[in-house]
């Protein structure tokens, strides 16, 4: 006799109940969370612990020793002298002169023409560097006598889309002349929209910083401060065109592309879809720039004719005056910069020559009623360090976090309490560091802060980010907050000029005086020596 199983039974009942399980475990990864009975649903994912997420967004921690041992190597090699001709390198700039850049230098600043704008500055920049002239006071110098200078405007989603640079780009322009949106990224791995450029991309692998897993190993140390970069083979393309948004984006007279080129490759240049040019990159372990210059530059395309490239971006600019490049990226909270190459950055400040960089964040860290920040303030320190080795001209802008409410037990919004703590953190931070810093937050309140943003359509209901109308808004105070000390600067050295004018006079007249003397002097001589006798 055989005795039966007892599980028998069990066990086919067993197996589907444990694939309904798996079923509705998988679903729950797919549908979104939902109520049901008043009970709360939230998507489950049970296959992600089982792989490395490529998309996992990476917390980065400074690493100075690092920077400093690549920056170390780099002036090395810099200063080794050339031996035979054989260890030439090959040129680190490509230059493609349509028709050459006529840079009208601008008239000398007035303070009479930028004095209204200084006396509505409502909230100054603090200069904290102890150097007889700071590097701030240096950048205020090269405006007031009409050179051109560059600015880096890193920071996270609050400027995303180039809200807020583009107003403060256009206003700079305005006020102290230059031309172009300046640095676009050649490609990156979502889809965002700006007012001020019009970017059409194809062919590319584009990565963040925020990312690197999902990067291969050979680019992963070759980010740059823009958070993107994009690699491509023959086909793979980029086009710029300078939109109408603003008064000054259009008639840009130079351009430049920034890239690598492991091995030779050749790059395919289009100015305004009719002039082109094949450029041949030497194989070389070093970032190159094409720079361009033609009249009128109303768009620009790139293409890979032959070869792999690592694209960074490229760059519409023209005229002696102020080149704006937004680098926002996403969820940053300033610790992405340790993820770039430091040897990167340097380069391509050597190639684009940065007078100022604006640590702009902030925002994603600070939490409701929080007060104490002497975590950030240090790893804002290390921002700044790691910042002034990569830029070692530029002056250092904190700008502080902006104003911010948000929704309490009763529904109302409320202010976050933290705001002045976090504030006071990024100040201190640029005290200890010898940098500069504006509280925006305290800027935003001469508008009434985040409350009044929101009920003037300048900012979303999330009483968090702001919008273009918003930028605007504080891209106008902290263009105040610029123009302030330049206007300072000029009225000083009107004050000079007049008393060197003054000066001259007075021994001008001195020298008429004696000459008039000596011209009567034998006379006089007479007249004593007769009356003498």
């Amino acid at each position: 006799m055989v005795r039966k199983n007892p599980y028998s039974d069990i066990s086919p009942r067993l197996g589907w109940f444990t694939l309904a399980v798996i079923i509705v475990m998988i679903a729950l990864g797919i549908v979104p969370q939902f109520e049901l009975f008043g009970m709360r649903f939230e998507r489950v994912d049970i296959l992600s612990e089982l792989r490395e997420n490529e998309n996992e967004v990476v917390e980065y921690e400074a690493d100075i020793e690092r920077l400093e041992q690549e920056l170390a190597a780099m002036e090395i090699l810099d200063t080794l002298p050339v031996v035979d001709s054989l260890s030439l390198l090959p040129p680190v700039r490509y230059e493609w002169i349509v028709e050459d850049e006529t840079c009208h230098k601008r008239a000398s600043l007035r303070s009479a023409d930028i004095k209204a704008i200084a006396e509505r500055c409502s909230v100054a920049i603090e200069d904290f560097d102890t150097l007889a002239t700071s590097r701030f006071e240096r950048f205020v110098d090269k405006l007031a006598s009409g050179e051109g200078v560059r600015i880096a405007f890193m920071g996270d989603s609050f400027v995303e889309g180039d809200i807020l640079t583009s107003d403060l780009r256009e206003q700079l322009q305005r006020i102290f002349g230059g031309r172009g949106v300046g640095f676009v990224s050649c490609d990156i791995p979502f889809t965002t929209v700006r007012r001020s450029v019009k970017r059409a991309s194809s062919g590319w692998s584009a990565y963040s910083v925020m990312k690197p897993k999902s990067a291969p190993q050979d680019v992963a140390d070759k980010f740059f401060v823009s958070g993107y970069l994009a690699k491509g083979g023959v086909g793979a393309k980029t086009r710029l065109a300078s939109t109408q948004a603003f008064e000054h984006l259009d008639s840009c007279t130079r351009a430049r592309v920034l890239l690598y080129s492991r091995d030779t490759s050749s790059v395919e240049i289009a100015i305004n879809d009719t002039v082109i040019n094949e450029i041949e990159v030497a194989g070389h372990d070093r970032m190159r720039e094409i720079y361009i210059e033609a009249s009128a530059i109303e768009s620009l395309t790139v293409r890979v004719a032959k070869g792999d490239i690592l694209c960074y971006g490229l760059s519409l600019e023209g005229g002696e005056g102020v080149t704006v490049d937004n680098f926002s990226v996403r969820s940053n909270n300033g610790h992405a910069i340790f993820g770039t190459g430091a040897m990167v950055n340097r380069e391509i400040d050597e190639l684009l020559g940065y007078d100022m960089v604006v640590l702009q964040y902030g925002l994603n860290i600070m939490q409701k009623g929080q007060r104490g920040y002497s975590g950030y303030r240090k790893q804002l320190c290390d921002m700044v360090a790691y910042a002034e080795r990569c830029f070692p001209n530029a002056a250092i802008l904190i700008m502080g976090v902006s104003d911010r409410w948000v929704e309490g037990s009763n529904g109302m919004y409320e202010p976050i309490g933290s705001v002045d703590a976090l504030s006071a953190a990024q100040r201190a931070a640029a005290d200890s560091t010898n940098v500069t810093f504006w509280n925006t937050a305290a800027a935003m309140a001469t508008y009434g802060g985040m409350p009044e943003f929101v009920a003037r359509g300048w900012a979303a209901k999330d009483y968090t980010h702001i919008n273009f109308a918003g930028g605007k808004r504080i891209a106008e105070l902290l263009t105040y907050a610029i123009v302030e000390p330049v206007y300072r600067r000029v009225e000083r050295r009107e004050v000079e000029m007049q008393r060197e004018a003054e000066w001259q006079m007075l021994k001008e007249a001195t020298l008429n005086v004696r000459r008039e003397l000596n011209m009567v002097r034998p006379s006089l001589d007479t007249l004593i020596m007769k009356s003498l006798k």
